[in-house]
C-alpha cells in the first residue's frame, strides 16, 4: 500500500515483518474442517503477537492504534501472502457496530474472544429473496413476554456452521415499513431452533451456510441498538465493509498479485505478459483508492458514497488477477493435479472470484450509487 510512515510506524512495520517472516506457505486442505482449523490456528498466532485487532481499544483486546497501523498489519500480511483471518466478519464488520451499540460489559465479554478466534461470529443479513434489496427481508421477530421469537431463513452466512454468535437482522415492523421496520439482535448460535446447513459452492468448499430459525426464543437482552433501529446498525457494518475490511481485502489481493507475477516469470507469450501488466496496473489503482480510504479513516471521517467505487475496484481487481492466472495456467488449470497445492489454490480462488461482483453489494448496485449519489444522475 502507499503509506507514508513516521519512525514509530516504520518500527511497527518491522515488528509485523518479524511475525510474517516466520510464516510458511498455506498447506493443501482436504476438507472444510481442516481449512477452518488451520485458519483458527493462524489467528491464534496473530492474536498472540498482538496483531489481530490493533485498532481496537486496549481494554477489549486491541492496542489502541490508528487505522494506519491496522493498514500496516494488513499490508504486511498481504506481502507475505498470508491467509485471511478466520474471524474477518467479526473483527472488520461486526465489531465496529458492537463498539457503537453494545455496552461496556458486553464488549468486554465478546471482543477479546472474537480477536483470538476463541469465538467465531457470523453475519445473518442476506435471505433468498433479500440480497441486494436487503430492506425487503422477511425473517420475523415477534415480541413475547420473555423476549422475542424468531422465524425465517438467512443465506450466505460465512462460517455460520462454526459460529458461536451471530448478528441478525429481523423484521419487527411491517413489510411496508421497509428500513424502519428492521431490528438487530445478537444471537447465540447454540439456541434451540437454529438449523445451520453448510452450502458447498463450485470451489468445492463449504465456508457459507444457510440458517433456518424455527420459533427461536431470544431474551430482551439480545436486542442491539433500538427497536426498529436495525438499519442504522447495518449501515455501520456496511460502512466498515467498505472501510477496514476493504483495506484487508486489498492486501490479500496484493499478495495474490505478487503470486501472479511469480507465476508469469519467464512467460514468453506477449499476450500473457500484456495481461499481467493490465492486472498490475489495476492493482496499483486499487492501492491508490485504498490509500484514500486509510486517509479518510485517519481523519476520523465517515466512509461515504464513494465507498461504492472501492467495492467496484475490489471486485474488478480480484476477477482480473485470477482470470489472468487461469490464462497462464491454461490446460494445467483446467485438468489440474488435485495434489498440487499451488495450482489448486489458483483454481479455487478463480472460482471464488466470480462472486466478488455480487457479495457485499452487486456491481450493478454500486454503479447505481455512483451515478445517483456521486454524479447526480437521475434514478
Amino acid at each position: 500500500m502507499r503509506l507514508s510512515l513516521n519512525e514509530d510506524q516504520q518500527q511497527f512495520r518491522e515488528e509485523v515483518r518479524a511475525f510474517t517472516s516466520q510464516l510458511e506457505p498455506e498447506p493443501l486442505h482436504h476438507s472444510v474442517d481442516e481449512q477452518f482449523k488451520y485458519l483458527v490456528d493462524f489467528e491464534h498466532r496473530l492474536h498472540d503477537a498482538g496483531l489481530a485487532a490493533v485498532a481496537w481499544p486496549t481494554e477489549y483486546g486491541g492496542r489502541g492504534m490508528s487505522p494506519l497501523e491496522y493498514a500496516i498489519v494488513c499490508d504486511e500480511l498481504g506481502r507475505a501472502e498470508a491467509p485471511e483471518v478466520i474471524n474477518f466478519v467479526g473483527i472488520d464488520v461486526i465489531a465496529p457496530a458492537l463498539l457503537v451499540y453494545a455496552d461496556a460489559e458486553q464488549l468486554a465479554t465478546w471482543l477479546p474472544l472474537m480477536a483470538s478466534a476463541e469465538e467465531i461470529w457470523c453475519q445473518l443479513f442476506s435471505e433468498p429473496d433479500a440480497g441486494s434489496d436487503l430492506a425487503s427481508l422477511r425473517t420475523r421477530a415477534e415480541k413475547t413476554d420473555a423476549g422475542w421469537t424468531i422465524n425465517g431463513q438467512k443465506v450466505w452466512s460465512t462460517w455460520a456452521q462454526f459460529a458461536t454468535w451471530g448478528l441478525l437482522l429481523a423484521r419487527t415492523g411491517t413489510a411496508e415499513d421497509r428500513h424502519r421496520g428492521i431490528t438487530a439482535f445478537v444471537i447465540d448460535m447454540a439456541t434451540p431452533g437454529i438449523d445451520v446447513r453448510p452450502l458447498t459452492t463450485m470451489t468445492g468448499s463449504a465456508e457459507f451456510a444457510e440458517v433456518f430459525f424455527d420459533n427461536v426464543e431470544l431474551p430482551d437482552t439480545a436486542l442491539l441498538g433500538e427497536l426498529g433501529g436495525g438499519w442504522q446498525v447495518a449501515q455501520v457494518m456496511l460502512t466498515a465493509e467498505r472501510g477496514p475490511y476493504a483495506i484487508r481485502r486489498s492486501a490479500v489481493l496484493r499478495g495474490a498479485m505478487t503470486g501472479l507475477q511469480r507465476l508469469a516469470t519467464g512467460t514468453a507469450d506477449p499476450l500473457a505478459r500484456q495481461r499481467v501488466a493490465e492486472a498490475t496496473i489495476a492493482m496499483e489503482l486499487l492501492d491508490l483508492r485504498i490509500a484514500d480510504v486509510v486517509a479518510t479513516l485517519r481523519r476520523g471521517e465517515e466512509i461515504g458514497a464513494d465507498s461504492a467505487l472501492t467495492k467496484l475496484f475490489l471486485g474488478q481487481v480480484e476477477q482480473t488477477i485470477f482470470s489472468v492466472a487461469m490464462e497462464i495456467l491454461g490446460m494445467g488449470g483446467i485438468a489440474y493435479d488435485s495434489h498440487d497445492a499451488a495450482v489448486v489454490a489458483w483454481v479455487e480462488r478463480y472460482l471464488y472470484s466470480r462472486a466478488s461482483s455480487i457479495y457485499g453489494g452487486t456491481a450493478q448496485i454500486q454503479r447505481n450509487i455512483v451515478g445517483e449519489r456521486l454524479l447526480g444522475l437521475p434514478r
